[in-house]
């Protein structure tokens, strides 16, 4: 694979690389030796890095993987538990951080798209559910599993599960702390599709290919949108979404979309 690395090391390091592929950004979580689990310092970068792509007018969409095939993503390192999440303020500011990451990558306006392959747990699977798209290995399992060590799942941890899967379903995953099969991730509403593990570059490929070569603006107000769609009526932003709209229509790609399908060919969209 060729593409351009972010050199940065605000950016990127050995256990988390940042890619800039053509008009894809490629997310690898990559510490495969403790099954892919995130330090503070990961879920750091992980915030400057999403924080950059959604100001980036060269990145249309990005796929977030952990590196091998184990293991997506195991979640948080808990052996740093001890020392930086033991008192009131270390929780506080351990969760800051995490925060941070979360709204980072749930708030890029580009589609994300998360491959899913072995474990997926915890944090891990939050991660794939910020997610806009999870494609799986249908060898992948999926856990969340503070009920095994002690800790409160927070309310916004619980939200973005229910969101979903059923308040039932959510329940069965919490309670037991149980791994659970791609089969029934997908049943559930927890991943989009599964696939064969020989299948899942190749399906993923197709995604990032189709969705990148759409007019950028189109898709990214779509995402948009949709976000504020799901909101309650009150707390919708509907002078967002109707700028969002009109941005759409009086673009430069609105009338390369119009050109391109009278002469039957391919748009090239620019993004402007």
């Amino acid at each position: 694979m060729t593409g351009e690395w972010i050199t940065d090391m605000s950016q990127s390091n050995d256990n988390i690389l940042a890619e800039k592929d053509g008009r894809v950004g490629r997310f690898t979580i990559n510490r495969p030796d403790k099954r892919n689990a995130m330090s503070l310092d990961m879920w750091r970068r992980m915030g400057e890095i999403f924080e950059a792509w959604d100001d980036d007018p060269d990145v249309r969409v990005v796929v977030v993987r952990g590196a091998g095939d184990t293991c997506f993503c195991a979640g948080n390192d808990i052996s740093e538990f001890k020392d930086l999440r033991s008192t009131p303020d270390g929780i506080a500011a351990y969760n800051k951080i995490t925060e941070r990451a979360y709204a980072a990558l749930s708030g890029i306006a580009k589609p994300t798209i998360a491959r899913i392959e072995g474990f997926c747990m915890g944090g891990g699977l939050e991660v794939s559910q910020l997610c806009d798209i999870q494609i799986a290995a249908d060898t992948a399992t999926f856990a969340v599993t503070p009920a095994k060590l002690g800790i409160g799942y927070k309310l916004d941890d619980v939200r973005m599960l229910t969101d979903a899967v059923s308040a039932k379903h959510a329940k069965e995953i919490l309670f037991t702390g149980r791994r659970f099969p791609a089969e029934d991730a997908l049943r559930w509403g927890l991943v989009n599709r599964v696939v064969a593990t020989a299948d899942l570059d190749a399906t993923i490929d197709g995604y990032v290919e189709e969705i990148a070569a759409n007019a950028p603006l189109s898709v990214n107000a779509a995402k948009l949108i949709i976000n504020e769609a799901i909101k309650e009526t009150a707390d919708r932003d509907e002078a967002l979404c109707t700028s969002l709209v009109d941005a759409c229509n009086e673009s430069d790609d609105y009338i390369e979309g119009q050109r391109a399908f009278t002469e039957k060919r391919k748009p090239d969209f620019k993004g402007r």
